[in-house]
């Protein structure tokens, strides 16, 4: 029975490929951008992280050319005539982009096919765009597998909003049982059953009994593939199931492929992954979650640290050029700030004070952002002292403003780093996670296995499916 990956255009085959990006990863210098570098770190070491990491020949480039034209031919690996690359820069990209997946839907396919439509406007309230490109592709695919497998059933897994879940049931007639962990979720879904049912003139029955078009909303967190206790109890015990979910975060993609092995009535998985810096890297054999899934890719011994993980999660071919400049100032900010909690004796042996995403209007400048993201980092620090009285998160306008005058000539050293990791480790590092689930779905008996691109990557980043048949 067929198998099949998005092969780059070299490769003849997934054993093949999976060598040769096994072997271009684990070299020494990938190695330090996938988990030697820590961009929160980047004032830490003298010289900075931009010196301490790159080539002399490569930090003399990158200092002398402009910016903007710097980010672009990272980004696009798009020559430049104005731009005079080192060769073993030019070669190092290439070798990128030879190992990275193609990830946009064909032209051709779009113009062939456009976006499948949702024959009730009603479907699309509350989606956003890319919401509404999301579920009118993957609800698509995803009816194909029913008909594959031959069944109306469905689970979906980490259903949200239920976007997905409604499109299924109503335009393709699938009986759905929505999984969800968040309860303001699963409340929000039902008031968007409830206005679907309005706007499209449908009367709910409360008792209606499962069947093809039904759907119903479970509160329910899946920390295995066992959802026997689920299957249960919606009387679907004895009924083929395909279990699908659009971007299932970390270990739940684990964890929905593992319910292909250890859940009897599920003959078929269609997910696609995200947050892969929610995933964890397994912790000896006995553990069964997380990363490497698969035994093949076990064999290569490729570490996937956080800072890789992390990376992953990027897409900067869908960077706007005012986009990214926000976006650098945040990690601007950020490493700032480590800085001082490094001058101050805050760091300790972890190296890390947790702060987390702060609303828009706190970047306006580094003073205020310090006030927003020192009140953070207080409330989460765990030092035994009286905050109250010895507050070394008390960071003045002035002394902010200082460190910011002093520092902002490496800003742009700062972006050009963080645009190389992101442009080089995270298409690889997300190939070589989906080889890993490739792998494992193969070596546990499913008669197909398939990973595809599904979304256009200009309208939704994390767009890879995989799909298993159980054999």
């Amino acid at each position: 029975m067929p198998h099949s990956f998005p092969l780059p255009p070299r490769f003849s085959s997934v054993d093949e490929y999976l060598s040769s990006l096994a072997e271009f990863y684990l070299n020494p210098f990938v190695q330090s951008l996938a988990g030697g570098v820590h961009i929160l770190n980047f004032f830490l070491s003298s010289p900075d992280l931009f010196e301490d990491t790159l080539p002399e020949q490569w930090v003399t480039f990158f200092d002398q050319a402009e910016l903007d034209d710097i980010l672009d031919f990272l980004i696009y690996f798009k020559e430049n005539t104005s731009l005079q690359p080192p060769s073993s820069l030019s070669i190092f990209l290439s070798t990128v982009q030879s190992l990275s997946i193609k990830r946009n839907l064909p032209d051709e396919m779009l113009q062939s096919n456009p976006d499948p439509p949702l024959h009730s406007p009603a479907l699309s309230v509350g989606m956003s765009p890319k919401k509404i490109h999301e579920c009118q592709y993957l609800s698509s695919a995803i009816s194909d597998v029913c008909s594959k497998v031959g069944t109306p059933h469905v689970i979906d897994l980490g259903s949200g909003k239920g976007y997905l879940s409604r499109t299924l049931a109503h335009e393709y007639n699938c009986s759905v049982i929505a999984l969800e962990t968040v309860e303001s979720r699963t409340k929000g879904a039902a008031r968007l059953d409830s206005l679907y049912d309005r706007k499209s003139g449908k009367k709910k029955c409360a008792n209606m009994e499962m069947g093809a078009g039904s759907l119903t909303h479970i509160g329910k967190f899946v920390d295995s593939g066992d959802l026997a206790d689920i299957v249960e109890q919606t009387g679907l015990s004895g009924h083929k199931i395909v279990l699908a979910g659009l971007h299932t975060c970390g270990n739940l993609s684990h964890h929905a492929l593992r319910s292909l092995v250890d859940t009897q009535e599920i003959h078929a998985v269609a997910v696609v992954g995200c947050c892969y810096n929610l995933m964890t890297e397994k912790d000896g054999e006995r553990d069964t979650v997380g990363y490497p899934m698969s035994r093949q890719v076990q064999s290569y011994s490729i570490p996937l640290p956080i800072t890789a993980r992390m990376l992953a999660c990027q897409a900067p071919a869908t960077w706007t050029r005012e986009g990214r400049e926000s976006f650098f100032t945040r990690h601007f900010y950020r490493a700032l700030l480590q800085l001082i909690f490094s001058d101050r004796g805050l760091l300790g042996q972890s190296n890390h004070i947790a702060i987390g995403s702060l609303r828009k209007q706190w970047y306006s400048s580094f003073p205020t952002y310090c006030r927003g993201a020192c009140k953070r980092a207080a409330e989460n620090y765990e030092a035994k002292f009286d905050l109250s009285r010895d507050n070394p998160f008390d960071i003045s306008e002035d002394v902010a403003t200082e460190y910011h005058d002093r520092l902002v000539c490496k800003k742009r050293r700062l972006c050009i780093l963080w645009t190389l990791m992101a442009s080089t480790v995270a298409p690889l590092t997300e190939a070589l996670i989906h080889l890993d689930r490739y792998y494992f779905l193969k070596e546990n008996g499913a008669s197909e296995v398939h990973v595809s691109v599904v979304f256009d990557q200009r309208i939704s980043a994390r767009n890879l499916m995989v799909v298993g048949l159980k054999g």
